[in-house]
Formats: structure tokens, C-alpha cells, sequence
């Protein structure tokens, strides 16, 4: 490689100031001091990559800052060192290049050199070929592949923000094809064919710069053809970085979604088989700079995926299923009952080791689901609502439930009707009673109302007392009186519960409660809990804990997956110190999981300290058919990477190393469970369904 050199140099005569002050002496000194005969030495490539090295000097000086353009970041140097830096922009330029040495006293002097370089494209054949193949590529979304698109915030290199899960973007998005094309003269030419609707997906805080009038909404990006107003076709480069990155630069045109991003990408991925993309945006809106992931396929290709190549291929370990009966007590053991909060995530099931929740059979171990007798969470009863004075002697019955019903107004999810006494005995013997109900996943303030003919005369007689009956003792029940024409007017107040499974009668004191018109009465079970109540379900989860334990590997199972909205079928691993260090900490990674509630779509996570929950570093893709055919799920876990795969595709990547907790002891986890904070709800209609495993396997 030639080099040229220019030599710049700039002296300065020393300028002695006398200060007046009470600084010692050799405070005096230091600021005396200035750096003098500020040299920079410049070499400039001339092979067209547009590196520019810059070589200062300087007496005093002992650091010196660079700035190569206004928008780059300042490059420190010290005595001796260079501080080198890459020009992208393609053709013949000039650039001014600042320098700044500064002693250590603070004294400072600047010189300003100007470069002029010519950058030609300089990509890797290598890159080329697998950017634009032969001469010409075309690309489109991997919409079957979750996290094809996303966002999240500068300062990470992860979506934080939003990942789409598969095929739920707008069509207009994903029938956008990129095209990158180079000719024998070395011309490279990219274009964006927008589709036949001429329509490309422009995020919402830039609708108004191509349209002024419109009225976007908040986070609602729209379709919108800006063909007019937009560059689709243009040169492209892609250039290797000093810092190791890579930058695909399209010039004025844009990567198919909209949300300026100047032109310039960082490449996170390149393959023969997968484009993915980085670039910070600039919202016209003035909101704030967002980082925006996007991955590619091929078109004809939409799943983005790799073959998996294993490091791994001997079988250290499987389980066949071979031999009917219950699971082989040398490889599983069970987890029984409804575990701490339905096993941490609100699950519904209760698991088992009966025969009908799992067993092998047929060649095939089959972990079964059923809908049982209700649980009999969430399910509150009362009656007799009436009002005293202050001497304790009863004024009226507000409600007894024993005539024409009430109309109960419902809110929060829960629901109140009038029924036939369930447990006639006791305190309450009565024909009818209220029921109110707050299904699972309804609010923690979900409650009934009914309104009254005659208002309720408090404060005169300040004593309610009503008879309940709770599935649970320390339930709060809070009954609100309200002004039905005033919502501001309102008393109310809490008691609780003391006995589970019996009748009592709560007194409430409202005694404190203000003058109003108080003509209806809001009544609230288990106030501040959300709703538990729902059918009940069986289930079974099996486990190696103790028995079958590994550190990195291979993990290939086949199963077919159950079916219904409410399943949540899983194989996982969960690390073996858990009870000491309990999870988070102790790390899972989840081989397969899927909800019934999004058919055909599985996910691959895994969970830390930091990543965890709605948190976890997850990815899903499409398997059509997973409830009706077997479909081999694998993980690959080195130290290095934990790579996810079904039918040897492999659709979710994540980092490993020496701070996270997946390099040690891991066992296997298979269950079904139901609900949940990721099953979601369960179809009334769910009767039963089965997750079958035809083989697990441990490679090493």
C-alpha cells in the first residue's frame, strides 16, 4: 500500500501570565504550562478503504484527542500512539481533522489538517457472494421466525422493547423484497421492490414527514406508499470496521421498513442463508433515537434458519420409552400437587402420578392434561345483608336473596348470580344464596353490584353485617356503599374472613362513612388477589433431578404436542443447584415450549439473573403441524452458544460465557401444565390433551 504523508506543524509562543491569588507556587507552574510544536502526521490509504491514520506530537503534551467528523466519537491518544479511523462515504472527499493536545496542567493547542481521499467499494468477495450471489439476490422477511423484527434501546444490542413473534407484522411489511445486485464494471446497485400494493410499513413518529396533515397514532405504524418522496433504488457497500463491526450502507434508500436510519446498518449476521441488521433511528417527532432489528431470507426461503451442525455425537444418555408402564424410575422422578402459586407462573393443574396423567405407552411416553371437578378456589357465597343501629339492634334487611334476584352489574372479570344454597348448614340454612365468582386471570378488584330502592340510612345506623362463605380464611371482602348519581360519594370498608369452608357473619363498621344517598352496594371477595377460580385440571411433570444430570451437550427429543387453548407443554432443563440457589439464579433453558393458544408457533428461551420471565432471551418460530405430526426439537450448549432447532433448523441463538449460570449441571424437566401467566385461558370446551415424546437423547 503507498502512503502519503503531510506534515503540519504548528508552534506557539509561550505566553507567561502573572497571577494575583493565594495558589502556591507550584499551582502557579503547572498552569503555566502549554503545549508547544503541536505536529500531526497523516497517512491516508490509497487503496479506496478510506483508513486514515493520524500520528501526533507535541512538547508538554502527554494527551492528545482527535476528531475525524463532527458526529463521530473523539478518539484519545497519548504520547507516541495513533489514533486511526475509517471513512465510508464512497467517492472523491475532503475531510478537516482536528487536533487537540493538552499538558498536564490542562494547557491546550489545537491545529486542523485537511485529507482528501477517494473510498471505492471494498467489500470481502466472500461477503459479496453471500449478500448478492452470482450477480443478483433478492431477500425478504423472515416472517416465520420470531424476532424478525424488532426494537430496543441504543445503549443494548438486544430487542428489548418488542420482538415479533411469527407472521404478525403487517402483510404490507413482509411483501417487500431487497434486491442487491453487482455488474462486471464492479457497480453495485441496491433496490427495494415495495410489492405490488407500492406500500412499505413507515413507523408512526414518521408518518408526518411525508404527510403533514395526517393524524398517526401513537405506536401504530402505518402502510403507506411514499415512492414519491422516498429513494428505492441506490448504491450499496458494505465496509469492515476498525472496531471489528460491519456497516451495510444503502446510500438514501432504506432496508424495507421506514424509520430513518440514514442510509447505514451494522450487519449483526451474514450468512449464504440470513441477513440481520442493526440501525439507530432519528424520529422526526424529536422522540428519542431507538436501536431497530431486522432479519432476512432469501426469497422462496422464510425461515431464516441453518442447518444445525453439531459439535456432538456421542450418546451419552436416552430414554426410548420403549417399555409400557410407568416411566423408568432409574432416569424420572415427579413433581406432585399445585406447587407455590401454581408453580410460580399461576398455572391452574394439579400434577400427578396417576397412570391417566402420564404413562408410557406404545413406544411413546404420554404426559396427559385433563379437565377434573372444579377447584373450588375463587368461589365466594353470602347473604343476608343487614343494617343495624349503633346499639347493635337490626333496623332492616337490605338483602336476602330469598325473593326476586337483584340485577348484579359485573366488572373486573368476576361474575354474581343467585343460586341455590351449596352448604345449607350452620349459620346459614337458608333455600338461596349470592355466589360470586372471579375466574383466573381476573382483576384484584373484580366485584358485583346491585342498587337499591331505598337508600341505605347511614350514618344513622352504622353497622352492615353479612353472612359469607369463603374456599379460604384471611380473605379480605370489602363492601363499598355508593351514590349511584354521584360516584364521588362513597364509604367503604374491609373485614375478613376467619374460617375456610363454613358459613360466618362479618360486621362492618361505617360509622365513619359521610351523609350521601347510598343506594348501591359493591361487594368484594378476596379483595387485592387476582381471580384463582376455574375448572380443575390434572396433569403430570416428570424429572432426572438426582438421577441423569449434564454439563453441555446435545439434546434431541421428538415429541407431537398437545392441543387446546390453556396447554403449555414443555421440555426443559433447569440447573441442578436450585435449591441453594434458587431460580433465577440457578439458570433454565427451555428446549421447546407452546401454548395452545398460539397454535403451530413454538419457543426457545432461556433465563439468568438478568434475563428472566417476560425478560428471557427468547426466540420462536412456526412449526405447522405440531399437534398432529412429531417434529425433532434439539439444543446445542457449549460454552460459547446455546443454539435451538427443530427439524435441524436452528431459529434462536444465544451467547454464553463464564458469568452466566449455564456451565455447570442441568436436568431435564417434562411436563404439561395449564393457564398460567404464558398458557394464558383455558377453552371452556378442554377436555383432555397429550404431549408424546418418542425418544430423549443426550449427545456429548
Amino acid at each position: 500500500m503507498k502512503k502519503n504523508f503531510a506534515t503540519f506543524i504548528f508552534s506557539m509562543v509561550s505566553i507567561i501570565a502573572v497571577v494575583v491569588s493565594c495558589k502556591n507556587d507550584d499551582d502557579i507552574m503547572l498552569q503555566g504550562i502549554i503545549p508547544e510544536n503541536l505536529v500531526v502526521d497523516t497517512n491516508v490509504s490509497t487503496d479506496g478503504s478510506g483508513v486514515v491514520e493520524i500520528t501526533p506530537s507535541a512538547d508538554n503534551a502527554v494527551t492528545f484527542i482527535v476528531s475525524f467528523e463532527p458526529d463521530a466519537a473523539n478518539v484519545v491518544v497519548g504520547r507516541g500512539e495513533t489514533a486511526t479511523y475509517k471513512y465510508t462515504m464512497t467517492g472523491q472527499s475532503s475531510y478537516d481533522i482536528t487536533v487537540t493536545a493538552y499538558s498536564i496542567g490542562g494547557g491546550k493547542i489545537s491545529s486542523t489538517v485537511t485529507v482528501n481521499l477517494e473510498v471505492s467499494p471494498q467489500i470481502d468477495p466472500e461477503v459479496l457472494q453471500n449478500l448478492a450471489g452470482a450477480g443478483s439476490k433478492r431477500w425478504v422477511w423472515a416472517q416465520t421466525t420470531g424476532g424478525h423484527f424488532g426494537v430496543g434501546p441504543t445503549t443494548g444490542d438486544f430487542p428489548e422493547f418488542f420482538s415479533a413473534t411469527p407472521n404478525s407484522l403487517n402483510p404490507c411489511l413482509y411483501d417487500d423484497v431487497l434486491v442487491f445486485s453487482f455488474d462486471a464494471n464492479g457497480t453495485l446497485t441496491y433496490t427495494l421492490d415495495p410489492g405490488a400494493d407500492g406500500q412499505v410499513f413507515v413507523n408512526w413518529t414518521e408518518v408526518n414527514r411525508f404527510f403533514p396533515e395526517a393524524s398517526p397514532e401513537q405506536f401504530v405504524d402505518e402502510c403507506r406508499d411514499i415512492s414519491a418522496q422516498a429513494s428505492f433504488q441506490s448504491e450499496f457497500n458494505v465496509t469492515d470496521n476498525v472496531d471489528g463491526t460491519r456497516t451495510l450502507s444503502v446510500g438514501d434508500s432504506f432496508l424495507s421498513y421506514w424509520a430513518v436510519i440514514s442510509g447505514e446498518y451494522q450487519i449483526t449476521e451474514l450468512t449464504e442463508n440470513k441477513l440481520t441488521v442493526r440501525g439507530i433511528s432519528q424520529p422526526f417527532n424529536g422522540d428519542d433515537p431507538l436501536a431497530w432489528y431486522s432479519t432476512f431470507v432469501p426469497e422462496g426461503d422464510t425461515s431464516g434458519g441453518e442447518p444445525l451442525v453439531s459439535v456432538f455425537s456421542n450418546l451419552v444418555w436416552s430414554d426410548e420409552f420403549d417399555a409400557d408402564g410407568a416411566p423408568d424410575p432409574a432416569n424420572w422422578t415427579y413433581d406432585l400437587g399445585n406447587g407455590d402459586n401454581g408453580w410460580g407462573n399461576g398455572e391452574l393443574q394439579s400434577y400427578t402420578d396417576d397412570s391417566s396423567n402420564v404413562i408410557v405407552e406404545g413406544g411413546n411416553l404420554k404426559i396427559t392434561a385433563r379437565t377434573e371437578a372444579s377447584n373450588g378456589q375463587g368461589i365466594y357465597y353470602f347473604d343476608d345483608l343487614q343494617l343495624f343501629n349503633a346499639g347493635g339492634a337490626s333496623q332492616s334487611v337490605i338483602q336476602d336473596f330469598e325473593g326476586a334476584a337483584p340485577a348484579f352489574t359485573d366488572f373486573g372479570g368476576a361474575f354474581s348470580a343467585v343460586i341455590a344454597n351449596p352448604d345449607a348448614s350452620g349459620l346459614n340454612t337458608s333455600a338461596t344464596v349470592a355466589q360470586t365468582t372471579k375466574p383466573q386471570g381476573s382483576e384484584t378488584f373484580a366485584a358485583s353490584f346491585f342498587d337499591v330502592t331505598t337508600a341505605i340510612d347511614i350514618p344513622a345506623n352504622p353497622e352492615i353485617r353479612l353472612k359469607t362463605w369463603s374456599p379460604i380464611a384471611n380473605a379480605v371482602v370489602r363492601i363499598k356503599l355508593e351514590d349511584s348519581s354521584n360516584g364521588d360519594n362513597f364509604a367503604e370498608v374491609d373485614a375478613m374472613t376467619t374460617v375456610a369452608g363454613a358459613w360466618e357473619e362479618l360486621t362492618f363498621d361505617f360509622s365513619g362513612a359521610g351523609a350521601f344517598n347510598y343506594d348501591r352496594v359493591v361487594i368484594f371477595f378476596d379483595f387485592g388477589n387476582p381471580g384463582t377460580a376455574g375448572a380443575g385440571f390434572s396433569s403430570a411433570r416428570i424429572k432426572t433431578e438426582g438421577l441423569q444430570e449434564f454439563t453441555y451437550g446435545r439434546v434431541a427429543a421428538r415429541a407431537k404436542l398437545p392441543t387446546g387453548g390453556g396447554t403449555w407443554p414443555a421440555i426443559w432443563m433447569l440447573g441442578g443447584d436450585y435449591l441453594t440457589n434458587p431460580w433465577p439464579a440457578a439458570g433454565e433453558m427451555d428446549i421447546m415450549e407452546h401454548v395452545g393458544n398460539q397454535q403451530d408457533i413454538v419457543f426457545a428461551s432461556t433465563h439468568d439473573s438478568n434475563n428472566f420471565g417476560g425478560n428471557a432471551r427468547t426466540g420462536s418460530t412456526l412449526v405447522e403441524g405440531a399437534s398432529e405430526d412429531f417434529h425433532l426439537y434439539e439444543m446445542e450448549w457449549t460454552e460459547t452458544e446455546i443454539k435451538f432447532a427443530v427439524d435441524g433448523i436452528v431459529y434462536h441463538t444465544v451467547s454464553n460465557d463464564g458469568t452466566l449460570p449455564f456451565n455447570k449441571d442441568f436436568f431435564f424437566i417434562l411436563n404439561v401444565a395449564m393457564g398460567g401467566n404464558f398458557g394464558g385461558t383455558v377453552d371452556p370446551a378442554f377436555t383432555e390433551s397429550s404431549m408424546e415424546i418418542d425418544y430423549i437423547r443426550m449427545y456429548q
